[in-house]
């Protein structure tokens, strides 16, 4: 059985390469195609077409994400839950914002090749 948290980084290091470079083509390939995503609106989007709305229409000033240590939880053979905080970094009036959220991601293996199947997304309350 392979490593969860070797599997849950690679997928979060792959999420946050995309989301930096905005490569919506590969942010959408990482995610299954019927999924849960919950991002920072009020929206449940339950495809890659909706996820794929929720970033073309997410500001260009969101910049990059910074994830730390993830807590992981395997479920079985193919699904992996990975918790995590995750600091967005947003220019706002010409400075860099941090913008500290929790996430979690319920990964599950198809065709042998990791996805997110479920993608919350909350703010961290000050």
């Amino acid at each position: 059985m392979e490593d969860e948290y070797a599997t849950a980084t690679a997928v979060q290091s792959a999420w946050a390469d995309a989301f930096e470079k905005r490569d919506l083509d590969r942010l959408i390939s990482l995610y299954s195609p019927q999924t849960a995503f919950w991002g920072s609106t009020n929206d449940l989007h339950t495809d890659p077409e909706g996820v794929r709305r929720y970033f073309t229409n997410l500001p260009p000033s969101y910049k990059r994400s910074l994830y730390a240590r993830p807590h992981v939880l395997r479920l079985n053979e193919d699904v992996i839950v990975a918790s995590v905080n995750v600091v967005f970094i947003r220019e706002i009036d010409g400075k860099d914002v941090e913008l500290p959220y929790r996430m979690t991601h319920v990964l599950v293996r198809q065709k042998g090749v990791w996805k997110i199947a479920t993608h919350h997304a909350s703010p961290q309350v000050a």
